[in-house]
């Protein structure tokens, strides 16, 4: 039996949350709710809970202060948020759940079920944590799940990224890793300033270029990148070429 704590400042919202819970395959039990920093502290540290859907912004501050106030953060965490777009774009750079307002009753329905398998360890909170404190503008590590293990990458570590279908390949100094997420996503989460598209399937880091051919981007690696035709204008522009 699951047991979920709702956080959310809206009454109508955390009926909401309720309802849709009927609908999950999960056995749960909603053991608290409240709508506030105080409030919210004192129902997770009474009844212990297995689960929080935790809101962003609340009656008497935020969601990130709350947790920077428990003790200890032993409980799974989903964030439903209507709040902001950098905090969003943090919480899947940490490959944490989040459902965005209005809530879509399938997209609970599988946070859920994934929260019912699996327990956020403390080291990927602590690292939320951080990336939100530096306002998601200096991350210095990438959160990659696979079905074997969880990797901690240091952002300046990796020399690229390769497109494989809706997967991706990560090319790092220590690991080659195969990530559930398409090209795209690490396009929208990584620092513009940083990583460059030259070709559909691949995403640079720009730190570990060591020097440009004809057609193809060299990196420290010795590996060479191509650059696609549709965007060779764009790529040597902003490296200056």
């Amino acid at each position: 039996m699951l047991k979920i704590v709702i956080v959310d400042d809206e009454k109508n919202v955390r009926i909401v949350i309720k309802k849709l819970l009927s609908f999950t395959e999960v056995p749960y039990e909603v053991v608290g709710e409240a709508p506030s920093i105080a409030q919210a502290k004192e129902v997770i540290l009474k009844t212990n809970p297995d689960l929080v859907l935790l809101d962003i912004k609340l009656d008497d501050g935020t969601g990130f202060e709350l947790l920077k106030q428990l003790p200890k953060i032993n409980f799974q965490l989903i964030f439903i948020t209507a709040y902001n777009e950098y905090a969003i774009k943090a919480f899947k750079f940490s490959a944490l759940d989040y459902i965005l307002k209005p809530i879509d009753p399938l997209e609970l329905k599988e946070a859920i079920i994934k929260a019912s398998k699996s327990i956020n360890s403390k080291k990927e909170l602590d690292l939320l944590l951080k990336n939100l404190e530096n306002n998601n503008t200096d991350f210095e590590k990438l959160v990659i799940k696979t079905t074997q293990r969880t990797y901690f990458i240091d952002i300046a570590d990796i020399f690229y990224f390769q497109s494989d279908g809706s997967y991706t390949k990560v090319i790092t100094k220590e690991y080659n890793v195969l990530a559930s997420k398409n090209l795209k996503y690490f396009q929208e989460i990584l620092p513009k300033e940083q990583f460059i598209r030259p070709h559909q399937s691949f995403l640079i880091n720009k730190t570990h270029i060591s020097g440009v051919k004809v057609d193809v981007i060299v990196l420290t690696n010795e590996c060479e990148i191509p650059i696609s035709i549709r965007r060779k204008v764009e790529t040597l522009k902003l490296l200056n070429f």
